[in-house]
This record gives structure tokens, C-alpha cells and sequence, in this order.
């Protein structure tokens, strides 16, 4: 199994149940071969009639010293064994940068796992859409989207009016914040059933937000904008081109 370290009070940590534990021998002993790189929290609780549990806390990452293993004993000798490796957390890049802007904003504005439809293949092409949108602002006369002067995508980001919570970039809407810290927290999360669906959320944001060569336009005309489904047009210049998981985009009447 794997662990992860996060400076998340409480996400450095993942609970074990062990089953089946002979009634005679009582308290198994849970012992890690580095514990200095996986702890053991505590002495194991009953869970039930030969059932315990306890939970192992990541302390640094096995980087370049392989996996630690994890034993469970019992007085009478029967032996279980973990392999356990450390991660680091995962984190978003440096908000200062191009690349902390746009996945932030594309995690704002992306469909997430939490959402009944969400589908990991989709929301990844309408990132890479929305990257390209932000990529032909830039290049097509910045102040027709609100942002003259532009010189870089934040600056696109930032322009007044355009996308919900980031016209004050990097001091972006609270609400906007404590999402993105919620989704963080439980890709980190080593408790929470769905660690794994918003760690590779976080990651494909992440991804397509580093990445500078912007995915091929979709549109003979270009993409422009794009809004929630059902939501209306930006505006009179846009023109409707394609709905892709919960968002429409838009393109520019030529």
C-alpha cells in the first residue's frame, strides 16, 4: 500500500483493520522495520471479537531505501506483513506562476469526481480546452477579452469580469480557495475512498496547466470562452461550438 506525507493536520496517517486474530493471544504487536519512515500509531483497538485496528503514520518518504514492511505478530507466533511505501503529498504549483494560475482555474472550472457525470477522459479534454482558450486570448488582441496590456496567461486570468473568483488573482475568492484546499485535502487523504479519483484530478490539472504546448484547437475558428452548460453565451461575439463534460465552449463569430 501507499501512504502519503501532508502538511493537512491528520492526512498523514491511513487506518488498517486486522481480521481473524486467534482469541487466546490477545493484543497483536505491530512493528514497522523503519519507524523512522513509518510509524505505528498507538497500541491496536478492538474492533471486534478477534478483529483490531490501528494506523500507520508516514514520517518521510522511502525515496532511494525501498519499502518499509509493516508486521503484525501474536504471542503465538502467527506473523502478517504490509508493504508500505511513502509519497510526498500532492500540491499545487507556486500560484505565482503561470502554471499554479491555470490549474487552479482549471480546477475551479473543471467537472470534478464529486459530480454524478464526472468522467476522468472527458474532464481532461475540457481542460485542454480551456488551456486553449486561455492560449488564443492571449494571442488574439488580449483587451477584446478584458485584459489589455496582457502578457502572460495570469494576466488573462485576472482580467475583470471574465472568470468567477480570479479577477483579483493571486488573491482569488475565499470560496474559490477553500474548494481547492478541500480538494487537495482529500487527494491526500489516505482514509478517503475517493483519494485515488481526485489525486489524478489534481495531477491531470496540474499537467495540462504545465504544459505550454496548448493541445491542438478543436475549432476551424479558434475557442474563445466557454461557460457552464445551460448558462448562456458570454456574449454577442460568441458562438456556440460544443458542450464537453459540463461545460460549453465557445468560439467567435468570424
Amino acid at each position: 500500500m501507499t501512504i502519503h506525507i501532508s502538511s493537512a493536520e491528520g492526512n498523514s496517517s491511513a487506518g488498517i483493520e486486522l481480521a481473524d486474530v486467534p482469541r487466546p493471544d490477545g493484543l497483536p504487536r505491530i512493528t514497522s522495520s523503519d519507524p523512522d519512515v513509518v510509524g505505528v500509531d498507538g497500541t491496536p483497538r478492538i474492533r471486534a471479537v478477534g478483529n483490531f485496528s490501528f494506523y500507520l503514520d508516514a514520517l518521510a518518504t522511502t525515496s532511494g531505501s525501498g519499502a518499509v514492511t509493516v508486521t503484525a505478530a501474536t504471542r503465538s507466533g502467527v506473523q502478517a506483513t504490509l508493504r508500505v511505501v511513502v509519497d510526498a503529498a500532492i500540491e499545487l504549483p507556486d500560484p505565482a506562476t503561470e502554471a499554479g494560475a491555470v490549474a487552479r482555474l482549471l480546477l475551479s472550472e473543471a467537472r470534478g469526481p464529486s459530480h454524478a457525470d464526472y468522467l476522468a477522459a472527458e474532464t481532461l479534454d475540457s481542460m485542454g480546452w480551456m488551456q486553449r482558450v486561455l492560449e488564443n486570448r492571449l494571442a488574439n488582441d488580449p483587451s477584446q477579452f478584458g485584459a489589455p496590456g496582457a502578457r502572460n496567461l495570469i494576466d488573462i486570468i485576472r482580467a475583470a469580469n471574465q472568470f468567477d473568483g480570479f479577477s483579483d488573482y493571486p488573491n482569488h475568492d475565499h470560496g474559490v480557495r477553500r474548494r481547492l484546499q478541500q480538494m487537495v485535502n482529500i487527494a491526500n487523504n489516505d482514509n478517503d475512498r475517493m483519494q485515488s479519483d481526485f489525486r489524478n484530478f489534481i495531477q491531470n490539472a496540474i499537467d495540462v496547466a504545465r504544459s505550454r504546448a496548448a493541445i491542438r484547437d478543436p475549432s476551424s475558428t479558434g475557442l474563445f470562452g466557454w461557460r457552464a452548460a445551460g448558462t448562456g453565451s458570454p456574449g454577442p461575439r460568441f458562438a456556440r461550438f460544443r458542450t464537453l463534460a459540463g461545460n460549453t465552449f465557445f468560439t467567435l463569430w468570424p
